[in-house]
């Protein structure tokens, strides 16, 4: 059974959303998880594969942009707007404003939610929705 942990930020701005997933990723990895990261846009995948090749100079997180065609996952960090393809079962940093559809398929799923009404109210759907299938429900406020 999957375990859904809900990230609350206290900041609205977009570009801290994407630093705590760069960090969050960093702790996933450091830890030995495979991570897939599903974005809302392919724009927005693309930034975020920029971002984590910048966001701390010290830090190395092999990562790639990765489709749906993709059978064979094996780089430690795959980002798309896409589904997950197969392989991909680990971690799943989920940056839609849905819930996941195959979170089955997930030993663990962070969902990140700003601290806009937007992202409060979709956080609040995908909550309900992880709920109502009996998964596991953590909550934390960052």
């Amino acid at each position: 059974m999957s375990q859904v942990n809900f990230y609350t930020l206290s900041n609205p701005d977009p570009h801290a959303r994407l630093q705590f997933v760069c960090r969050l990723t960093e702790k996933a990895t450091e830890l030995g998880h495979q991570v897939f990261i599903q974005t809302a846009t392919a724009a927005e995948a693309k930034l975020l594969d920029d971002l984590l090749w910048q966001f701390k100079p010290a830090s190395f997180i092999p990562h790639a942009l990765v489709s749906k065609e993709d059978t064979a996952v094996t780089i430690g960090v795959s980002i798309s707007a896409q589904n997950a393809p197969a392989g991909c079962n680990d971690v799943l940093i989920n940056l839609t404003d849905r819930a996941c559809e195959q979170f089955q398929q997930f030993a663990r799923i962070n969902e990140i939610v700003a601290a806009n009404l937007e992202s409060i109210e979709a956080g609040r759907e995908r909550y309900r929705v992880y709920r109502d299938a009996g998964v596991a429900l953590e909550t934390f406020k960052i």
